[in-house]
Formats: C-alpha cells, structure tokens, sequence
C-alpha cells in the first residue's frame, strides 16, 4: 500500500507541473483520486489567486516607504494596508486548512460492472472480491479505530486478524476477527458461507455463529441455518460458475442480469418456484439454457431482452 501511495503521489507531482495530461493521470490512478486530485488542483489555483493581491500590495508598500519615508505616512492608512495583508492571509491559512481536511475524510468507494469481479486490497491487508455489479465503501481516515465496510450485492472476504471487522448491508450485519466467508446481500435475499474460522451474523434482533462449512439465509422474513459440504475454498462465482441451492427463481435471475447485462422479461411466468443448479458465467447461451431448461420455461433472446413463457 505504501508503494502504491508513493506512485499516487508522483503522479500527482507530474500533473500539477503539467508534464503529463487529464486524461494520461486518469488512466494511472483511481476514479476517486482523480477527482480528488482536481479538487485539490482547484484549491491551488485560488490559492495562488489569493496570492497575487498580497505581492500587488508589498510593493505598494515597498513605494511608499522609498518615495515618502520621510513624510511618514499616516497611521491610518498604514493601519489599513496591513488588515487587508492579514485578511488574505487568513483566507489562504483556512483556505490550506479546508483542503487538508477535504484529503483526510473522505469514503473509498469500489464498483464492479456487469460481469466482473474487481479485487480490492483494504488497508490492514484484508482482501475484498467483489462479484458483478456490486458496491463496496468504507471510511479511510477512520479505518484504524473502525474496520467497517459498507457493501451492495456480493463479495468475498478474506480477513486479517485484528479488532472487530464488519460488513454491514441492507440486510444484516456480518461480524468477525479474521476469516474467509462470502457475503450476497440483494434486496429482500441476504446469505453468509463461512470457508473458514467463526463468523458473527445479525439478522433483525437475531445472532447467528457461524463456523467453517455454516451457512445462514434470510428471505421474506424467514432466516435458515445449513450446514454444507464446500467443495472449494471460495464460492464458485469466482471461479466462473454461479451456483444456488433451492432459492427462488428471481435471484438466479437477478444474477444472470447482472453477469451478462440483460433485461430478463418475467411478467409470463411464476418466479417465485424453487431452483437448484448452476450456470457458465462465460456464454450467454449456455447459462440461458442451463436454467430455463431445469425448470422447464421457454425463453427468446431478442437483442439484449429475454422473454420467458411457459
């Protein structure tokens, strides 16, 4: 991370002595320091702004004790040149201070689009994979004293011992010390796996210990505890596959949307029935088959809009 930092802050020195352009510092660092980086190039500029008016009035300074020293201009005037001095400079001190503090508070937000997978490495050494269309935010300046991420859909964790780290969704709250478990929190859907080690998961006014192989599932209201036989270390999204265990139809749906950018079309049909089974995160085609096929629904794939019937 250090490494990284010391890149950015090159980077960053090129940029402001124009050596390289927007568009080239856009492509070497993050969206969000991009856009923090202009701001903090907007705050110079009035800052030198500021400046300019201070030199205009040292040199008027400068005149008029040359040319009329020994006519000792009066106080007053005197008086008044120096505030305005002392006003532009307290502009340009809050000025360096609001900007400073702009750097040090701010949220890190991550994104992955229809069907990636983004890796993101936390500050502590924990890893974060984030499956398709999913969100991830956390507070950088708070990290030390608060490991909390704040997450939209799904991902995977690996976590380095420590305090408490929390993810914390629309659904529930998952707790633990330092562990791998993956979390899919969509809409009225929200399940935990445990890989590895002890997680903590709140539901509503619920806890929920999970152990290496436990899993915990929230729909509609109803929570569930299961007990699995993991073939893999990492959920197999992540390794091009998305798999479901008896969950409704509308999630696998949901996933598919997302994995491929389609609009799925269900007005025909009921998606609330059961499916188990898997699709190739790879080709349309086939994961279209894989799983209108299992349940026996028709489906017309028409530019990037499927249409189901029974």
């Amino acid at each position: 991370m250090e490494e990284k930092a010391t890149d950015n802050n090159t980077y960053l020195a090129k940029w402001i002595a124009k050596e390289i352009s927007d568009k080239e510092l856009q492509e070497l660092v993050s969206d969000t320091d991009f856009s923090t980086y202009k701001k903090l190039r907007d705050g110079i500029t009035i800052y030198e702004q500021l400046e300019a008016p201070l030199d205009n009035i040292l040199e008027n300074i400068k005149e008029i004790i040359k040319h009329k020293k020994a006519e000792k201009k009066s106080q007053p005037k005197v008086r008044f040149l120096y505030s305005k001095l002392a006003f532009a400079a307290a502009a340009s001190i809050a000025l360096f201070f609001s900007i400073s503090t702009f750097l040090t508070n701010r949220d890190v937000t991550f994104q992955s689009d229809f069907g990636e997978h983004k890796t993101i490495a936390l500050l502590d050494g924990s890893e974060v994979i984030l499956n398709a269309k999913s969100t991830l935010k956390y507070d950088e300046k708070n990290w030390k004293n608060n490991r909390e991420v704040f997450l939209k859909g799904e991902a995977f964790f690996k976590v380095q011992k420590g305090s408490t780290f929390n993810v914390t969704t629309g659904n529930g709250t998952v707790s633990v010390l330092g562990t791998q478990f993956n979390v899919n929190s969509q809409n009225d859907f929200f399940e935990v796996i445990c890989y590895e080690g002890k997680v903590n998961v709140k539901i509503d006014s619920s806890d929920y210990l999970l152990t290496s192989n436990k899993s915990v599932r929230h729909i509609h209201g109803a929570s569930t505890e299961e007990t699995l036989t993991l073939t893999t270390v990492k959920p197999t999204w992540i390794l091009g596959e998305s798999s479901f265990r008896s969950v409704p139809l509308k999630e696998v749906i949901t996933t598919l949307e997302k994995q491929f950018n389609i609009q799925i079309d269900v007005t025909n049909i009921d998606s609330t029935i059961i499916f188990t089974g898997a699709f190739d995160n790879n080709d349309l085609n086939i994961a279209l088959a894989s799983v209108f096929k299992t349940v026996q629904i028709k489906y017309t794939l028409k530019n990037n809009t499927v249409i189901l019937s029974k």
